[in-house]
């Protein structure tokens, strides 16, 4: 976690110090005036306008100082829970450590706790699932490496845990949950059997008319082999053809793999960038040592030397997996689909 401490005073500074020899990632920001001789960041301008630089730069900032200052000064650059970093406030005396923004997915609460701990001083924590010692979904959904769907419906979730409503998970996955008379576990089966608000653990499309709400666990790869030149609207086409035969959801994808000699083809690399996803490559020498059987050509092997990609390369970039979708062939693309084994 990339992190910045920031202080105003020389009290702040001298906390702020002794913090950042505790926390070897931290890199500490003063005013110049208290930052002179110190091999740190110093800034000259407002503290909003710094503030404005790190919440693009850093994973969590620490603000030395009252908590009003703090609201006031990030308040303009609020966008989105999934994407905001964690704000902790520490009062100058250090005797509070406040988490202040992105408490779960951005990792407040848990940094708070850190933290208080390396100094002595009380956490403060009020999310009301923390505070009630409830299930909060966005920590599940994270602990699970799960994509929220759709993100708005997720305060219908934590609000049914934390107002002793029932919520119903459904799942075919194996999950430990602690126990909680509110919360029930079922088979995907039974959803639309059960009354209480559903939450549905899947990467499966869903076709639901209810309010719900989908963690996708990301566990899907595709093994990519292509023509010379292909386009990004090819490779996009068949990931679209595959997902679909699968019926699996596109924010289920963890990766694309292609072999070493198309590790520079533009359409593959695109594709990537625009899924967001990383792009794995796999060495015609790793697909040769496999021990599995993949479908294999001829015509494959005298032109690159392995009888097969997109079958070999998928199940080498993936842990436990399973092979969904053999090589399929869709216009100058082949595509082969593998599923990692989830938790």
């Amino acid at each position: 976690m990339k992190l910045a401490i920031i202080a105003l005073t020389e009290s702040g500074r001298t906390l702020a110090k002794s913090l950042g020899e505790k926390l070897e990632e931290a890199e500490i920001y003063l005013p110049v005036k208290l930052a002179e001789g110190e091999d740190i960041h110093s800034f000259d301008t407002t503290l909003r306008e710094l503030v404005a630089k790190l919440f693009e730069e850093y994973d969590a900032l620490v603000f030395i100082m009252a908590l009003g200052i703090v609201v006031r000064v990030i308040a303009p650059y609020l966008a989105d829970k999934r994407r905001d970093p964690a704000v902790v406030t520490i009062d100058e005396t250090g005797q509070n450590v406040i988490s202040t923004l992105s408490g779960h997915l951005g990792g407040a609460n848990g940094l708070t706790e850190k933290i208080a701990t390396l100094i002595g001083a009380n956490p403060v924590i009020s999310t009301a699932t923390d505070c009630h010692g409830k299930l909060a979904i966005d920590l599940l959904a994270q602990r699970l490496d799960c994509e929220i769907i759709p993100f708005e419906n997720l305060k219908l979730a934590n609000s049914a845990i934390v107002n002793d409503k029932t919520l119903n998970i459904f799942t075919d996955y194996h999950l430990e949950l602690d126990e909680d008379e509110n919360i029930n576990l079922y088979p995907l089966k039974e959803l639309g059997q059960r009354e209480g608000f559903p939450v549905i653990i899947t990467n499966k499309a869903i076709d639901f008319s209810a309010e719900y709400l989908q963690l996708v666990p990301k566990n899907i790869i595709l093994g990519i082999g292509c023509r010379k030149g292909i386009s990004v609207t090819e490779i996009e086409d068949a990931i679209s053809y595959a997902l679909e035969k699968l019926q699996l959801r596109r924010e289920s994808i963890k990766a694309l793999a292609t072999v070493d000699l198309k590790k520079k083809e533009i359409g593959i690399v695109e594709a990537a960038n625009s899924l967001e996803v990383p792009l794995n490559i796999i060495s015609r020498a790793e697909i040769k040592r496999v021990d599995f059987e993949y479908t294999s050509s001829e015509f494959v092997k005298e032109k690159i030397g392995v009888g097969g990609v997109c079958e070999p390369v998928a199940v080498l970039s993936a842990k436990n997996s399973q092979l969904l979708l053999p090589k399929t062939i869709k216009g100058r693309v082949t595509v082969a689909v593998v599923e990692e084994s989830f938790m």
